[in-house]
């Protein structure tokens, strides 16, 4: 199961597809359903990035079982607090009281305000840097792509990014969630309408977050909607660069 997980060194997909939800945010169609990414880094300290919609805590938590097994997780963090990435903190923290979330200034009030949940913090700023053992994590703020508390976070390691809604895209991730490894026909279009939709009415913030992105050595992008991109990375940032 680990294999089948497997981006690439230690980082892990697990995150759900939702079939059943007809409109996104109760606006727009999805016609091919959603998913919502979450990722699991296996290190000498284990991290989570962002969770997943509540309603599929269950899978959600079996998922990250089925890599870690019984070993507790070191960090969460968190990119993006909209409730489809967000809702499952509070039964994270629950499973898991240990937990250290990870996340900026503007992350901590919405977590209490939401959740309710408190506990131990690592506050970061723009470039603060985490290392995991072999996985090293620099923090990059992105205010309005498109919430103000967004951030991504760039493991230079494996010149992975974690982008949060940031080069999102629509659509389930049906039989495997590599680019290298899907038929990508309804994704491109998927993207655009995205795009279109939820992130470019923030175009100055786009741009600002590509620019500060544009000199980083990005060989995978992980979104918290749609496939992870590793062959098609000037594609992807060139939807979002309009």
């Amino acid at each position: 199961m680990e294999q089948k997980t497997r981006i690439k060194g230690n980082i892990h997909y697990v995150g759900v597809n939702d079939r059943s939800k007809h409109r996104f945010e109760s606006m727009w169609p999805l016609p091919y359903g959603v998913s919502y990414n979450s990722y699991l880094i296996d290190d000498e300290m284990i991290a989570l990035i962002d969770t997943v919609d509540i309603c599929y805590f269950e899978v959600y938590l079996r998922k990250i079982k089925q890599v870690i097994g019984e070993r507790p997780i070191d960090y969460l963090i968190i990119n993006h607090m909209e409730p489809d990435h967000s809702g499952s903190i509070r039964l994270i923290k629950q499973h898991y009281p240990n937990i250290i979330i990870v996340g900026n200034k503007q992350t901590f009030g919405m977590i209490e305000g939401f959740y309710g949940v408190t506990g131990e913090q690592y506050l970061v700023k723009d470039g603060d840097f985490l290392a995991l053992g072999r996985h090293k994590l620099r923090f990059y703020m992105t205010p309005m792509v498109h919430w103000p508390e967004t951030m991504m976070t760039f493991d230079e390691t494996d010149g992975v990014l974690f982008s949060g809604d940031g080069f999102g895209c629509f659509g389930t991730l049906d039989g495997g969630f590599l680019d290298i490894r899907m038929n990508l026909d309804k994704y491109w279009g998927e993207m655009v309408r995205y795009y279109s939709n939820i992130v470019g009415k923030y175009g100055s913030p786009v741009q600002k977050a590509l620019q500060k992105l544009g000199g980083l050595p990005i060989s995978t992008i992980c979104s918290t909607h749609g496939p992870v991109w590793t062959k098609n990375i000037a594609k992807v940032i060139g939807i979002y660069d309009v």
